[in-house]
This record gives C-alpha cells, structure tokens and sequence, in this order.
C-alpha cells in the first residue's frame, strides 16, 4: 500500500500590513503550526511520501525564521523515511525569468527533498513501493502565463512504465476556480488528453476540491490556513491516499483547525440617530475574542451627519483591544447627498470605486514609463493588486 500526504498554500512568511510587529510574529507562528500539521500526520501515517504543491512560502525571500522551521520539519521527515517531492508556486517564485532560484530548492541543495523545477517538461522520479511502480513528476508554473494561455499546451510528458502516475502542478483548474479568479487554468480537457497520467495534485486555489476528469482523479488540496477575510467559508487542511497500484484505498481530505476568523456586519440603517458609536461598541463586545481575527463590515446609507457622529478611531481601538487582529471595513457605506432628487427620494453620493481609481493610477504611471520594461512591471503590479484586493473582498 502506497501511502501519500498531499499539501499546498501553506504561506509561511505572511505579511499583512495592518498588523503590529507582535501581531504578524504571532500570526505567522500561527501559520506555521498548520503546516507542521501536515508534517505530524505524514509521520504518524508512516507515510511513503511527502508532496508539495506549490506555495510553502508566501513570497521568494522568506526570512530565516521561516527557512529555519521548514528545514527541521524537512529533517523531521527525512528521519522517518518519508521522501519529499514538490514544485514552486506563483508565491514563491521569482516573478521573472533568470532571477535568483525559488527558496524550496535550498532544500534540495542539501539532498533534503527533490524539486521539479522545469516549466517546459514534466521530469518523473520512480519509486518502488510494496512491489508497485510509482512514477512522481512535477511542473512548475510559468509566471509569463496569462488568462488565455493553455498551461500544457507545449510542455513534454513522457512518464515512465509504472503502476501508478501522479502529477504535480501549481495553477487554477477549469470548473474549480473562486468566483473572480481570472489567471490561467488547467482546462479539463488537457488533463483528459494526457491518459498515462492516473492523479494530478494540484496547488493554487484555497478551497479544497476533487474531480474526475475521465480517467483521471484531480485533488486540490485548498489552504492549510485561512489567510484573507474573503476565505471565512474555506476549511483548512491537505489530502491523504492510501493507493494500490492505481487502486484508491483512501483519499481523505483531512481538515486543520484554523485560527478564530469572523466578519461581523453591521447596517447602516440599524444605527440609532443619537449615539452610533456606542451601538457599534455594544455590537462589538457581543462578537469578540482575544484570539480571533475580526473584520466588522459596515453597510449601508448614512447622510453626513450621522457619519461624521462615527468615531472610528474609537471603534478600531475597542476592536483591537478586544480581538487579536481587528478589520474596520468601511468601503461598503455610502454617504447620502443632502438634497433630494425631482421626486423627492434620497440620492446617494457616488462611492469610491477602488478598482477605477488602481486603474487610473496605473494609467498615470504608464504615461510615465520610460521603456517597455517599465510597463511590463506597472502592468504586473495593476493585476496583481486588483487580484489582491478582489480576494480581500470577496
């Protein structure tokens, strides 16, 4: 019986901007814990392998904390005979091609695990397990991709004769993407064209997802935390098979508790005239907890008065005093006109359109671009950011 833990997303390294220097110290060390998770069951389980579909850290230049804990539980692995196989992430990986190497491959350096690095061809490693023949390759993702761009069209698969063939790759798959998600993805059927191979594994997205496509079973394993307000719904955690030759015994999804996360929200047509501020205390200490992650989300029409009685500098300090990390969401209020229109109805000003205005900004420093390097970056920046702030809100 071939036994395999199957994780991704971790996002050690975490940054979130808001967060005190304590705070993103504690929040990491939270993250972290999650994915010695995975590492504790591949132990516990006897696991004949470990692998990684993309995204161990959330950006190219962890620091050395971070390193550091990756490599004891890589140690940790190795001492209990698990083998360790993976592939880099859009995170993790140098955005531009001849940059330095994706920090998963130190790990190789020192015969610590085997990284599939190449974007072009699939490279397998074969193993023997209980007399069956498993054949393990990985792709790495292309960051030059863009939507319309068909992953696998082009890349060179020639798996190896064996019972079993598994598959690792970092990118969206057609009909289990998020709502938004607009990079480009695996298409259904480039994965039902590639017959040899029985189970693709596959990182990126934060929920968890199985399907089968014709003959082949794809798992995507989601996130082994929950790290944006807009992934409340998702369920932390990574996949276990237990295979017999190609034969699935097992394949559990097995869950991680995640830290405490919750959006609280509030209408804006709900606030009493005379005292707001202090509804939205009262609000506040019935849904906190000092190791909670919270986002109150405000909604709704206010005329400038009852927004200007709003002390918000209060409302975020009694937040954060009650909860470990707290989120003041503001950008869903809209702020009534004074007059009225011909017929008498209230006229909400215009809100701020965050998407228009990231794109007007990103207008202006094209004009200014000085070459096409320049504009590569800008237009990089303007999608990633958009992304970002699209899953934030989500």
């Amino acid at each position: 019986m071939i036994r395999i833990v199957f994780t991704a997303d971790n996002h050690l390294n975490r940054y979130y901007a808001k967060m005190t220097r304590d705070q993103l110290r504690e929040r990491r060390k939270r993250i972290r814990q999650a994915f010695r998770a995975t590492v504790d069951f591949a132990i516990a389980q006897n696991a004949h392998f470990f692998l990684h579909g993309g995204d161990l850290f959330d950006n190219p230049d962890p620091n050395p904390i971070e390193l550091a804990y990756v490599a004891r539980e890589f140690k940790r692995l190795q001492e209990h005979n698990v083998r360790i196989l993976a592939i880099s992430g859009n995170h993790d990986m140098p955005r531009y091609m001849g940059e330095s190497a994706t920090p998963i491959r130190i790990y190789q350096e020192l015969d610590a695990l085997r990284v599939f690095n190449k974007r072009a061809q699939v490279e397998f490693e074969t193993f023997e397990i209980d007399g069956a023949r498993i054949a393990i390759g990985g792709l790495a993702p292309d960051p030059r991709a863009t939507a319309d761009t068909d992953l696998l069209d082009g890349v060179e698969i020639n798996p190896p004769a064996a019972d079993v063939k598994i598959l690792l790759l970092h990118g969206g798959v057609e009909d289990a993407v998020p709502f938004g998600f607009d990079d480009a993805v695996y298409r259904k059927a480039a994965i039902a064209a590639l017959k040899p191979i029985d189970y693709f594994l596959v990182g990126d997205i934060h929920a968890d997802k199985k399907l089968q496509v014709e003959h082949a079973t794809v798992l995507i394993p989601g996130a082994t935390e929950r790290l944006t307000f807009g992934e409340l719904n998702n369920e932390p955690g990574f996949y276990y098979l237990e295979l017999e030759g190609k034969t699935p015994r097992k394949l559990q999804r097995k869950t991680i508790a995640p830290q405490a996360m919750r959006r609280h929200e509030i209408r804006c047509g709900n606030l009493p005239a005379d005292d707001p501020t202090e509804y939205i205390f009262a609000e506040l200490r019935g849904v906190s907890d000092p190791d909670q992650l919270l986002q109150l989300r405000l909604e709704g029409i206010l005329d400038r008065d009852a927004y200007h009685k709003l002390k918000f500098f209060d409302i975020w300090r009694l937040g954060n005093e009650l909860n470990f990390y707290f989120d003041l969401d503001k950008s869903q209020i809209e702020i009534r006109a004074r007059d009225a229109d011909s017929f008498g109805g209230v006229v909400p000003e215009e809100r701020v359109d965050v998407e228009r205005e990231l794109g007007r900004v990103a207008d202006e420093l094209l004009d200014a671009a000085e070459n096409d390097a320049e504009r590569l970056t800008i237009q990089d920046a303007r999608a990633r950011v958009v992304n970002l702030y699209r899953r934030e809100n989500a």
